[in-house]
């Protein structure tokens, strides 16, 4: 191949390459999509309304992007009783916490601090107008990679909405 039709060959390819490039970025697929995760900056009602949030979309920006959020925001300890992430998606979908997935609205309860630890209540209600309270305990980490962060080490079903309403 002599040097000019190299010389286009390469500028073919280049051009092929910035074309791809630029699909691959507006792409919604897991690999380019940046979804929340812990930070120092958080707050634990920070936290809660993130998971929350990213679970009323779950399947946005892909399928279970929003379990896959709620599950980067379990704590270290948390992980371990409910991780690997696959297990941790078949456990959010099914009972009790199947409500929480692609919910249609939420309420928070004021967050209530004890030294490293926090509780939040939730009251979910559903797409079918089922309502449900939800209880959260987060900590903040002590050490490791999470040092600092609040991350959710527990949620429980409290209620079928029998909380009362002034704890929102």
């Amino acid at each position: 191949m002599n040097r000019s039709k190299l010389a286009g060959f390469a500028a073919v390819l280049l051009t092929w390459l910035v074309s791809v490039s630029a699909l691959a970025a507006v792409n919604d697929g897991p690999e380019h999509a940046t979804l929340p995760r812990p930070t120092v900056d958080l707050e634990p009602q920070d936290v809660v309304k993130i998971v929350i949030n990213a679970l009323s979309n779950s399947d946005q920006p892909y399928a279970d992007a929003g379990i896959e959020t709620t599950f980067s925001f379990a704590s270290p300890a948390n992980r371990v009783n409910t991780g690997p992430l696959d297990r941790f998606a078949r456990m959010v979908k099914g009972p009790p916490y199947g409500i929480m997935v692609d919910h249609a609205t939420s309420e928070f309860s004021e967050v209530v601090l004890v030294g490293a630890k926090a509780y939040q209540m939730v009251n979910l209600t559903a797409m079918d107008g089922r309502s449900v309270v939800f209880a959260f305990r987060l900590s903040k980490q002590l050490d490791g990679e999470f040092k600092n962060m609040w991350m959710t080490d527990a949620v429980w079903l409290v209620a079928d909405a029998a909380v009362p309403q002034q704890a929102f």
